[in-house]
């Protein structure tokens, strides 16, 4: 299957937020750090997410620059 991404930037970081719960995101941070997994859940300054070794980061959204949202698409 193909996949596409969908890229998020300003504003809609969070108002977007509470639609990637449970989805795989990678995050890049205002300082060029990048972050990959999937959002545990959303609070009112962050996300909250979980990565492949099982740590678990909480991500201000005013320090997120993007989030990209993988996407299976249809051929």
């Amino acid at each position: 299957m193909r996949k596409t991404n969908k890229r998020i930037y300003g504003k809609n970081i969070k108002s977007e937020a509470a639609e990637l719960v449970g989805k795989s995101i990678d995050i890049v941070m205002k300082n060029d750090r990048c972050y990959k997994g999937v959002v545990t859940k959303v609070s009112e300054d962050a996300y909250h997410l979980k990565d492949g070794l099982d740590g678990k980061h909480s991500l201000k959204y005013e320090d997120i620059d993007e989030v990209i949202v993988i996407i299976d698409a249809p051929y």
